[in-house]
């Protein structure tokens, strides 16, 4: 029997956050067994593992219901909190395997809560991306609704497409092409779109909605790897400023739209003018726990 705990990531308030259930003790399924497990959950799941690398403590596998993923931040969450809380893993930080590489991940417990902070990578920002006008026929928009920022494909471990709105309004009314959406995906190289907009100056707060590519389902309430590549396009083009040396934070609300709120902090590290560590802290909580028999995939 596999024991399948049901979590809730980033969430804001009742109601919102990312549902992920995390499967332990996953050694002995099969990649098509993840996949179908996965597809019946109808979210994204992760497979926790005993680890391949002896530099590493853990290995998680990260799928969607149509496909396998190198990373997910929320994923990651929700399962170092399922761990932790059942005294499986001691030490923090916790170095976790991951198809991209090792990724640190640094935990604390502040009373009823675990803060989870995931380490990224540097940011990679790619030159060449949509035009303004396949950008407003994707998203089903006028040229006069994207902002004055640069529409950018940003990666601190997955590309995704950042895109700069003028408005919370517009952002949360989007009725998005999927199909010329997922097309433009492809022949850009990016996992997703993930449109915002400012939401506090002040407090250097923006909401976003994040419409992956083929995933299985058209939007996702609230996304890690989306959020830490959005905390590093802020950064690099000075959307808030001005910047600092050491660690920047951005807070992102996401999944207003799908009625389920999310927050994200997505941080950005400044040495000599350059980004060059990415991460982003969340929450996590459990929520029932399930144990199915491997026979039925």
């Amino acid at each position: 029997m596999l024991e399948v705990v049901n979590t809730t990531v980033f969430s804001l308030e009742n109601g919102g956050g990312n549902p992920c259930p995390v499967v332990l003790n996953a050694d002995s399924l099969t990649t098509d067994k993840m996949q179908k497990m996965t597809k019946d959950f109808a979210h994204e799941s992760a497979f926790v593992l005993k680890s391949t690398r002896s530099d590493c403590d853990i290995k998680i596998r990260f799928f969607v219901p149509l496909h396998e993923m190198e990373m997910c931040i929320h994923a990651t969450i929700g399962s170092i909190t399922v761990l932790v809380n059942r005294g499986m893993i001691k030490h923090s930080p916790t170095i976790v395997e991951t198809m991209l590489g090792p990724i640190k991940v640094e935990w604390e417990v502040k009373g009823s809560n675990l803060d989870v902070n995931v380490e990224q990578f540097s940011p990679e920002f790619l030159n060449v991306n949509p035009t303004v006008e396949e950008i407003c026929k994707a998203l089903c928009i006028g040229i006069d609704d994207i902002n004055n920022f640069p529409i950018q494909s940003v990666s601190t471990s997955r590309y995704k497409l950042i895109i700069p709105l003028k408005s919370v309004g517009t952002l949360n009314n989007l009725k998005p092409n999927f199909e010329y959406l997922w097309k433009l995906c492809d022949e850009f190289n990016t996992t997703g779109f993930y449109p915002f907009a400012i939401e506090q100056e002040s407090k250097q707060c923006v909401q976003a909605r994040q419409f992956p590519k083929r995933a299985g389902y058209n939007e996702d309430p609230a996304t890690g790897v989306a959020a830490s590549a959005l905390g590093a396009y802020l950064t690099e083009n000075k959307v808030f400023y001005p910047l600092k040396d050491g660690w920047n934070s951005y807070k992102i609300i996401q999944g207003i739209a799908m009625g389920r709120p999310s927050i994200i902090k997505s941080e950005t590290f400044i040495q000599e003018n350059k980004i060059i560590r990415t991460r982003v802290k969340g929450n996590a909580i459990e929520n029932s726990s399930v144990f199915v028999r491997e026979t039925s995939y």
